[in-house]
């Protein structure tokens, strides 16, 4: 994985207009994600100060790599601490210009972009010699960043030369055409020296060459690296080299030479000598990759140690710009003796080449190093391996609880629908039951058998389809009362056959009822006794002699007399009633993993009303208060009579953790039998859910949806704190639109797992998230096809 790469790009002056800035942040070889403009004010007094300081410096008299006539000797304490309170009053005035407003905006992102741990090459751009001079390397940002590195660069740049330094990949050698140039009252040996220790490097040494053969060998065959020792100057903007006592030339005089070995892979120039920038701005105009030059008047020993620093760093495998900031920071050891010798060293690159590393240059690749993953093999990795973590999570039953918990949610959200004016429920609570002991009605439960038969004789003139008792009755009818109960064909009554771990109790029927007359209560509940789900058949018992529900035996009752629908079994052993078809619901549909024996039966999910049935008590029925409404209260419809009191509540989707939420049975039941008969009269529909595939494929989506996301914030290169934030939103608007889809799939009556798929999405984005992570962290210790370490972590030298 590739660095970062921060271009500043500076157009104006320091002294009349100011700078206009651009700023631009992005990876190495891809295009920038983010472009800022910014502003820097002018500051005649940074332009003086720069000045005086470098009047300071130069007048320090200490011996350098400077034009020989022009070297002055007889340096004293007195200008050594002038050019050292000069250089702070720079330095000062320096980060005030960069704190100034109008700059502040960039300089913030830049902090919000980049992480300590980035790889970071950051590109100034510009002509202008102020900006050249300035000492850049105070910028506290560049403190900040321990693998950061400021470099120069032209405002223009094409590339002529082999890109990424693969010139000559076949050698297995670094070619080194070392010009030794004119040395009066400088050692340029130890540069030999240093040069030779090189591995796997072979060096050409010119020493005080005539022009003509320096220029021929830049001719005659390739190099990777131009190395220069001696004198050089540089005079308003043009650089000079003196390659021996007679003989001295700007770099504009060996252009074609230059160009010559530019296009044949020249990638670096390093001239380790005095006043380096009037040559760098020249081989800038021939587009060399990159130069290494001094700014000021370089110090002899400076140099060497440079040199030294230098070159251990790069052949260890540094990249060339982190090698060259090692080199920098190693000379502020020198200072005592040679203020501001860290200042000196600057490289200049071109911000569209990758920084080289010696084994790049040489064109060796460790079979050991780390690449990254191409961007469709993370994605499809990652979402492979997310698919198969979430569905067995699922598979083993541990979403099921949030899953639940989510379809309530969702269900509880759905528009409102009308009331079911089919039913009427006849409810009986505890005023009932005291209003049936002051009439003196002997109970045997919640209901007696005095007020049902009082109750049948007011509702049956009004011919309701059918009459349900939701009550258990597990003894003899009164003989009055059964007789009526025999002549009434469209009587319901219950028994509980209640074969469960939970409840292996059975209540039986009321004695002599006919099988037909029979509807079972029990109702399958889920973990947290929840009602999602309901009966439609099941295996008899003696006690409980019928394999049909009380809801689906009322729902019959009413279809059949509205049609003569009957109950059927299709192809696929489905039940079916006219046209709706209730397909039964295995043990994994949708968010459930129930264990086997709850999923026995006939069930199918439970599609709630939103609205209630219309509900009367039992005595507004006996004492006459109803009188005059019975006919539109009873006609056609079915009654059920159950009663409503805190004993017999269920929790349902819509309970919101109140007592009032609670659902009496009677009116659970209301609500199963109203689905069977909407489900075949209207069309309404009924809770579908995904056959495995189709959740594998739901899950699978949403994994490579994460997945994307995330490698499009993360450009395959790697993550910033802003494109983790992108990322992150991203995903929260997925996981809001995966909610949005569930909801509106549930509303026609499509239940797709929520969770699993939100899971799925998240884990599916983190593991890409986690994978740039650490292909990250590998390029930190593999750049460029060979291991190196971080600044902080280099071995001893």
């Amino acid at each position: 994985m590739t660095g970062k790469l921060v271009t500043l790009r500076l157009d104006g002056d320091l002294k009349h207009q100011g700078f206009q800035v651009i700023l631009e942040i992005g990876f190495e070889g891809e295009r920038p994600q983010v472009e800022l403009q910014g502003h820097l004010p002018p500051d005649p007094e940074l332009a003086s100060f720069l000045q005086q300081w470098q009047q300071s410096y130069g007048g320090l008299g200490i011996q350098s790599r400077i034009r020989p006539q022009e070297i002055v000797y007889g340096g004293s304490v007195n200008r050594l601490e002038n050019c050292r309170q000069l250089g702070r009053k720079l330095g000062d005035r320096f980060n005030d210009w960069l704190q100034s407003a109008s700059f502040q905006r960039l300089d913030l992102r830049l902090r919000e972009e980049l992480q300590r741990t980035d790889l970071i090459r950051i590109v100034l751009r510009s002509s202008h010699i102020d900006v050249r001079q300035l000492p850049w390397y105070l910028w506290d940002l560049i403190q900040r960043f321990p693998q950061a590195e400021l470099v120069l660069s032209a405002p223009t740049f094409e590339q002529t030369g082999v890109p990424e330094c693969c010139a000559h990949a076949s050698r297995q050698t670094v070619r080194i055409l070392a010009i030794l140039g004119h040395s009066a009252d400088i050692d340029v040996e130890s540069d030999r020296q240093r040069l030779m220790n090189l591995p796997y490097a072979e060096v050409t040494f010119l020493a005080q060459p005539r022009r003509q053969q320096f220029n021929d060998h830049l001719w005659e065959q390739p190099w990777d690296i131009l190395f220069f020792a001696g004198h050089s100057q540089t005079k308003g903007e043009a650089g000079r080299i003196y390659l021996n006592p007679q003989d001295s030339l700007t770099l504009e005089e060996l252009s074609y030479g230059l160009q010559r070995a530019i296009a044949q892979g020249l990638q670096l120039a390093i001239f380790n000598s005095c006043d380096g920038l009037g040559l760098a701005q020249e081989l800038e105009h021939l587009h060399i990759p990159q130069v290494i030059v001094m700014r000021e008047p370089v110090p002899d020993p400076v140099a060497q140690a440079f040199l030294n620093y230098f070159l251990t760093a790069f052949a260890s495998g540094l990249p060339l710009h982190l090698a060259v900031r090692q080199a920098r920071e190693r000379l502020q050891g020198l200072e005592d003796e040679f203020p501001y010798a860290s200042w000196l060293p600057v490289l200049c690159q071109a911000p569209n080449v990758l920084s080289p590393t010696w084994d790049g240059l040489r064109g060796y690749t460790d079979p050991l190093a780390t690449h990254e993953v191409p961007p469709r093999n993370t994605i499809a990795l990652a979402s492979i391996l997310v698919i198969g973590l979430v569905w067995g999570l699922q598979t083993l039953g541990f979403l099921q609880s949030l899953e639940l918990q989510t379809f309530d949610q969702l269900m509880r959200l759905r528009p409102a629908e009308r009331v079911d004016d089919r039913m009427l429920v006849v409810t009986i609570d505890e005023a009932d039951i005291e209003y049936q002991d002051v009439q003196g009605m002997a109970r045997h439960g919640s209901l007696s058998d005095q007020a049902l038969m009082q109750l049948l004789q007011k509702v049956n003139p009004y011919q309701p389809r059918a009459v349900g008792l939701d009550i258990f009755h597990d003894f003899e009818f009164a003989p009055e009362l059964a007789t009526m109960l025999n002549q009434m064909p469209a009587f319901v009554a219950t028994c509980e056959i209640a074969a469960t771990a939970d409840n292996p109790h059975t209540i039986a029927a009321p004695p002599t009822t006919k099988k037909e007359n029979l509807g079972f209560s029990d109702v399958p509940v889920d973990p947290h006794y929840v009602i999602r789900r309901q009966f439609l058949g099941m295996t008899s018992v003696t006690e409980c002699p019928t394999s049909q529900s009380l809801s689906l035996r009322l729902a019959m009752h009413y279809l059949k007399a509205e049609a003569e629908i009957q109950l059927q079994r299709n192809t696929k052993g489905e039940i079916q009633m006219g046209r709706a078809i209730f397909p039964k619901l295995p043990y994994n549909a949708g968010g459930y993993q129930l264990p086997v024996d709850e999923a026995k039966g006939y069930q199918i999910l439970l599609n709630y009303r939103q609205a209630e049935p219309e509900r009367v008590s039992l005595r507004s029925i006996l004492n006459g208060e109803l009188d005059s409404q019975l006919l539109n209260l009873v006609r056609d419809r079915i009654i059920l009579i159950g009663v409503t009191n805190s004993k017999d509540v269920h929790l349902t989707p819509y309970d919101r953790g109140n007592l009032a939420d609670r659902m009496p049975g009677v009116i659970v039941h209301a609500h199963m039998i109203s689905q069977i008969i909407s489900a075949v009269l209207d069309q309404r529909p009924l809770l579908r859910w995904l056959p495995q595939w189709g959740e594998l494929f739901w899950m699978s989506a949403c994994a490579l949806v994460g997945a994307a996301l995330v490698q499009i914030g993360s450009s395959n290169s790697g993550l910033s704190s802003r494109s983790l934030f992108m990322i992150g939103l991203r995903l929260a608007i997925a996981i809001a639109l995966i909610y949005g889809i569930c909801f509106g799939l549930l509303v026609i009556g499509w239940w797709l797992p929520f969770v699993s798929a939100a899971l799925a999405l998240s884990i599916g984005g983190s593991s890409v998230v986690l994978m740039h992570s650490l292909n990250q962290s590998n390029s930190h210790s593999v750049y460029g096809g060979r291991r190196y370490y971080a600044l902080s972590q280099l071995p001893p030298q």
